[in-house]
């Protein structure tokens, strides 16, 4: 067994807790107003999610667990009505939402780049919504690229090769797709600390469970939470408004539900993520 801790201890979990857990209610109430609010929603569930995780009492294991759940199908809505923007589609999500919206405006307006996609199709991962996963893969990532927010290449490329294992596709395409991944990952690192850090820990973890990789499943992915913690220590405010990304990375801990479920044994533990996710005996 691998464990993976950290030196730190979060500011004002209780204060903070609250504060975003009535940001998240008041999301909830505010989705059937417009379909913008469908993405202010999917990222104060994530959000909420994280600070639970950080104070794991059963009755917020249990929160958490509905709210990723709930952003697991807002994330799927989101990148469904961006496909066919000018389509009236029905989204239902539970007994929150029962509305009819178009996807116009959610490409120039920012909302379909491949970050907030990753953490859309992880959401539905780590709580296997499959429905859900089947239906972001269809997002092109040919149509990401002309969102108005903008990631790195890398992300891009990252997004390309999680497509293809999902629908299992091998051979010459996710061969071509991962080295030119891997090439943007070191010429991108120069440039920007997240590609370093995050795209390349992401790629690493995944080569080793797809891959014959010198690594196992088990390091590489203590080795992706040891450089997130490193990014976010070096890169970001450990005392300012994101520290829930330090406490539950979404995306590595939806890939560590993929690898899981592709059959690779997995034994790590961390301070950084949820086992009971991981193991899924909640569903």
């Amino acid at each position: 067994m691998i464990n993976v801790t950290r030196e730190y201890k979060p500011l004002s979990i209780k204060r903070d807790s609250e504060r975003f857990e009535r940001m998240y209610n008041h999301s909830i109430e505010d989705l059937p107003i417009k379909k913008d609010n469908l993405i202010s929603f999917f990222g104060n569930a994530l959000q909420i999610c994280q600070w639970w995780s950080y104070d794991l009492t059963e009755e917020n294991k249990q929160k958490s667990i509905k709210a990723l759940k709930l952003a697991a199908k807002a994330g799927e809505a989101i990148f469904r009505l961006g496909r066919e923007p000018e389509k009236e589609q029905r989204v239902v999500i539970d007994d929150i939402l029962d509305a009819t919206y178009n996807g116009l405006g959610l490409l120039e307006n920012g909302g379909l780049h491949a970050m907030r996609w990753q953490e859309a199709f992880f959401a539905a991962s780590i709580v296997r919504d499959y429905d859900a996963m089947d239906s972001l893969v269809k997002f092109p990532v040919s149509l990401m690229r002309k969102c108005s927010s903008k990631n790195p290449e890398a992300e891009y490329l990252l997004t390309e090769l999680i497509q293809c294992i999902h629908r299992r596709e091998s051979g010459p395409k996710g061969i071509e797709i991962l080295n030119k991944l891997l090439d943007e990952v070191i010429e991108g690192g120069k440039k920007e600390p997240w590609v370093a850090y995050g795209t390349g820990a992401k790629s690493d973890f995944i080569i080793s469970f797809t891959t014959q990789s010198e690594a196992t499943p088990s390091e590489a992915l203590a080795s992706a939470l040891t450089e997130n913690w490193k990014y976010c220590e070096r890169h970001r405010d450990l005392e300012g408004y994101e520290q829930p990304d330090f406490y539950m990375p979404i995306v590595l801990l939806g890939l560590t539900c993929m690898a899981k479920d592709l059959g690779n044994e997995l034994n790590v533990q961390s301070d950084f993520i949820p086992q009971f996710y991981i193991d899924g005996n909640y569903l």
